[in-house]
């Protein structure tokens, strides 16, 4: 990184850390959650410093930013919530170590990413297909659309992985 955009990411931070803090805190009404996020805005935008110089509005660029991490934040917030309360259901004998419940939220977490931009039902028969097994008349049957609609779903829901996976349009 250049001595330039050291100083100006620098500057950015100095400039505007607090505010966002702020703006943030208003959102989400936790002080705490707010500082982490500001902080995780500004470290995302270490690895991007070639992304400073074309911006027009800074404080919209950032709340961009935040924004999206709060959005990333509480959806794995759902995630844990939901995949702990299945393990609350299960028998003690079959309840996973807590490295393996670790990994399974990392995984859960990276699955959510990939299939980022679907609506639920898209999302539903991907998984049903990929990771349940079942074939895609029992996925229409069961989400209650056409055969031809239960492939499409699939076959986006293929697509858009491999674009989040990839970068690729």
């Amino acid at each position: 990184m250049s001595s330039n955009t050291s100083n100006s990411l620098d500057s950015l931070y100095q400039e505007h850390y607090a505010w966002l803090v702020k703006w943030i805190s208003r959102r989400t009404h936790n002080w705490g959650d707010a500082q982490d996020v500001a902080q995780d805005t500004f470290v995302k935008l270490l690895g991007r410093p070639d992304k400073l110089e074309n911006v027009r509005s800074t404080k919209a660029w950032l709340a961009k930013i935040a924004d999206n991490l709060v959005i990333d934040k509480v959806r794995r917030e759902i995630l844990e919530r939901n995949y702990l309360t299945m393990l609350a259901n299960m028998p003690e004998a079959q309840v996973p170590s807590a490295e393996q419940k670790w990994e399974t939220l990392e995984l859960l977490e990276q699955v959510d990413r990939l299939l980022n931009g679907l609506k639920p039902k898209e999302k539903l028969a991907f998984l049903m297909v990929r990771l349940e097994g079942m074939a895609y008349k029992d996925v229409a049957a069961q989400l209650e659309v056409s055969l031809s609609s239960a492939e499409k779903y699939v076959a986006k829901a293929m697509m858009v992985c491999y674009t989040n996976m990839f970068g690729l349009d």
